[in-house]
């Protein structure tokens, strides 16, 4: 398993600086804040749909950074999953809203596994 240097300074910067942000931003909200916002995060709405996402795209990231391809599949899967999730979640308030989602995801995954 061999890796390559550029791509682990890109795996770095791409998760570690909103990875610091986020930290920072939660550490510095007031009592009633944190609450709503671990409530948020600890939704079955949040997490079926954004947190599907975002733990689909970091495994196809490791799994391209680490060259294991069943790392990427399951990446990609749970992206289109988030993605359709999100996608019929949003078609109710904007269909323009809920087609950008598909169209914005559908470009992730082609520039993330090809």
């Amino acid at each position: 398993m061999r890796i390559d240097t550029m791509s682990l300074v890109i795996f770095v910067i791409v998760w570690g600086m909103p990875t610091f942000m986020v930290v920072r931003g939660y550490l510095n909200m007031n009592t009633d804040d944190r609450k709503s916002a671990m409530y948020t995060f600890r939704s079955r709405h949040f997490i079926v749909t954004i947190g599907f996402i975002v733990i689909g795209y970091f495994l196809t990231h490791v799994g391209t950074l680490f060259a294991v391809s069943i790392m990427q599949i399951i990446g990609v899967t749970l992206m289109i999953l988030g993605g359709i999730l999100s996608m019929l979640t949003t078609w109710k308030k904007s269909k323009i809203s809920s087609m950008l989602i598909l169209v914005v995801l559908t470009i992730v995954i082609y520039i993330n596994v090809f």
